[in-house]
């Protein structure tokens, strides 16, 4: 039988490492990241790899949003409408300049996420504008017509001037308008006006990013099941109508019965990224013992594209010592 190919994709690999207590190890990913040959895509952000991945080209801005409707939908996509996301935020502004400083709702209970929700979906109601909230924290806007410039994406916009992260058209201002009316009405929305006294952080405004059609499929089919919390990745796996499963799966599955080509896009929840790195090492210590017996053919990658590759040879190259893993992930592998 023929091995299965795995990738595994890590986006957060090199910040998570980098936070964690410097006494701890980690056996099994230092071993591959140490040992496997030297591995690289070229992309320009982890998106961007997610495409290379399922071998589908881009041109332009990502069509974020589109693949987060396909992934969150109830009902069917609606494949002939602009998507935009519309993601709840928390602006912060001090004497010259206001700044993005967090994204999702935190503590904020679900009651209260209703409340905002049906703020803002008042605002863009108003302007005839629908608001999919089929995630309870990543909205999305249907446009009949596409816009003719790009918003910053969500995760560059943090800690930019606002002013500076909004795109300079002339389309633009209506959409800054509606941004403002939407901070105005936020401003006012009871859920705020209690946490300002509280002292707690506010939802006080969206952030519109992500814009683009759902995307054609790639006509050849290279993953066939995908492992997955990311929309993006999950997006692209049902256009290209790959089998999808839970991130968690992918820690008791064999892969046994996922065909030939695997993708594990592992996501790390920030509160508890410390029991996610012990999951995610004793994952790859599993498909690094399958793969040192044949059974499995290994590609690890972080989210800026430098990767490694593991086969049935790689655990002979014990010259290769098994590095710190915050100096394995910034050591290039020798060929």
């Amino acid at each position: 039988m023929a091995a299965v190919h795995l990738t595994l994709l890590i986006e957060d690999l090199r910040r998570v490492v980098g936070a964690m207590p410097g006494d701890i190890r980690y056996p099994s990913l230092e071993r591959g990241w140490s040992r496997g040959r030297k591995r690289h895509i070229e992309a320009r952000s982890p998106d961007h790899l997610r495409f290379e991945l399922f071998g589908i080209e881009t041109q332009g801005p990502l069509p974020v949003a589109a693949l987060t409707h396909v992934n969150d939908r109830v009902e069917r996509p609606q494949s002939d409408y602009y998507w935009l996301r519309a993601d709840p935020v928390t602006m912060w502004a001090d004497m010259a300049s206001v700044f993005m400083t967090h994204y999702g709702f935190a503590d904020i209970d679900p009651y209260e996420r209703n409340e905002i929700e049906m703020c803002v979906r008042d605002v863009l109601q108003e302007e005839g504008i629908h608001l999919h909230a089929d995630h309870p924290e990543r909205w999305c806007i249907a446009l009949a017509q596409p816009i003719e410039f790009g918003f910053t994406p969500l995760d560059e916009a943090m800690g930019m001037n606002v002013a500076d992260a909004l795109p300079d058209h002339p389309e633009a201002r209506y959409w800054r308008r509606i941004l403002n009316e939407i901070q105005v009405a936020l401003h006012h929305c009871p859920v705020n006006s209690r946490r300002r006294a509280m002292g707690k952080r506010e939802i006080n405004s969206v952030w519109f990013w992500g814009g683009g059609f759902i995307p054609d499929a790639n006509e050849h089919y290279l993953l066939d099941t995908v492992y997955s919390e990311n929309a993006v990745s999950r997006g692209l796996a049902i256009i290209n109508d790959c089998r999808t499963r839970e991130q968690m799966e992918a820690l008791d599955s064999d892969f046994g019965d996922d065909g030939r080509s695997v993708l594990v896009d592992w996501t790390f929840a920030p509160s508890r990224a410390e029991n996610e790195m012990a999951l995610l090492e004793a994952l790859v210590g599993r498909l690094l013992d399958k793969a040192d017996r044949g059974l499995l053919s290994l590609e690890m990658y972080d989210g800026s594209g430098q990767g490694r590759h593991y086969g049935k040879n790689a655990r002979r190259r014990f010259w290769r010592r098994r590095l710190p893993l915050t100096q394995a992930l910034g050591t290039p592998g020798a060929e």
